[in-house]
């Protein structure tokens, strides 16, 4: 499969409509510039990957600046969503930028995600904020937890405690009785000693 022609694809969406061009054809030829767009973001993350994996130490960042015309950080992004993303539909639904903004989310659940906010239809900065708020949410969840776990363990060091307080208490009782028990025997025994 060739490159897309995407400079064309751009001139023609530039161009006023062609006499006798119908809105069926004109929605077949965005929907085709949209596959064509995240099949291209993968492909070129995965040519990225193969040259920086060909090149020697120190040749990575000279090609890509004069060969490619890319900085490393975009580089960069056009690998990680080689890697992460396999479906080049899911790359042209959501664009490259929202796609990158999703890489923050962890891969298990980031179709939990997309399903459950309709990414395709956020901006850019309603995904950023709504990926916060997942993140306060995650983090406030799992600050709730840890109070939980720590007022557990207070609760169980407090029981354990009572617990040996107890048995002390029970043990001071005993001494007690015992002692109580030595003060009248010793008493009588005293009581004898007087009277005989």
């Amino acid at each position: 499969m060739g490159k897309p022609d995407l400079g064309r694809l751009i001139a023609q969406t530039m161009a006023p409509p062609t006499e006798g061009r119908t809105i069926e054809v004109i929605t077949g030829d965005i929907l085709e510039a949209q596959r064509k767009g995240g099949e291209a973001v993968l492909t070129i993350g995965k040519c990225l990957i193969e040259a920086k994996d060909m090149l020697s130490h120190g040749e990575w960042l000279p090609w890509l600046a004069e060969k490619v015309g890319y900085s490393e950080k975009t580089a960069q992004n056009f690998m990680r969503l080689a890697r992460e993303f396999s479906n080049p539909q899911a790359i042209a639904d959501l664009g490259a930028t929202k796609a990158l903004k999703l890489l923050a989310l962890p891969p298990d659940e980031r179709e939990k995600f997309v399903a459950d906010h309709n990414v395709i239809d956020m901006t850019t900065r309603q995904l950023e904020q709504a990926i916060k708020e997942r993140d306060e949410a995650k983090a406030a969840a799992e600050q709730a937890a840890a109070d939980q776990r720590t007022a557990e363990q207070a609760r169980d060091k407090m029981a354990e405690d009572m617990r040996l307080l107890n048995a002390r208490l029970a043990g001071v009782r005993e001494d007690r009785e015992q002692a109580m028990e030595n003060v009248a025997r010793l008493e009588a025994e005293l009581a004898d000693l007087k009277g005989g």
